[in-house]
């Protein structure tokens, strides 16, 4: 998904979780996410992109899948059920973190109790930055 440019040099400014939230594209009306900034473009393959995710309790996502770009994610609140590729399923709570690069396998996801998370997903730069 394209989404459009936004300003490039953000200050600090408050968040506001309630607007501006939009359910996930895939059709899983249990995510839903914040766009904070981004620019990234699926299709020509650049950009950058950071957005709040929120999983309600009891939610999930349908499948395991991978991304042509970097996904950072960090958990801010609550915990979620993630198969990862490396020992079956695996709790993760508020302070985790993971990284992954283009083209690693990961989920499906759910969450009993809900949680909220950021991520940062970018492709590399020419440079490979």
């Amino acid at each position: 998904m394209t989404m459009p440019l936004t300003r490039r040099n953000m200050f600090f400014h408050d968040v506001d979780l309630e607007t501006g939230v939009v359910t996930r594209g895939d059709g899983n009306s249990g995510i839903s996410v914040k766009v904070l900034s981004s620019d990234l473009d699926t299709v020509a393959k650049r950009g950058r992109r950071t957005r709040i995710l929120r999983m309600a309790p009891g939610s999930q996502t349908p499948e395991a899948h991978a991304h042509d770009y970097w996904e950072e994610i960090y958990m801010l609140e609550g915990e979620m059920i993630v198969q990862d590729g490396t020992d079956g399923e695996k709790r993760v709570a508020a302070g985790s973190y993971a990284a992954r690069e283009p083209g690693v396998m990961h989920g499906p996801v759910r969450s009993d109790v809900g949680c909220l998370m950021i991520d940062f997903c970018w492709y590399p730069d020419e440079d490979g930055g």
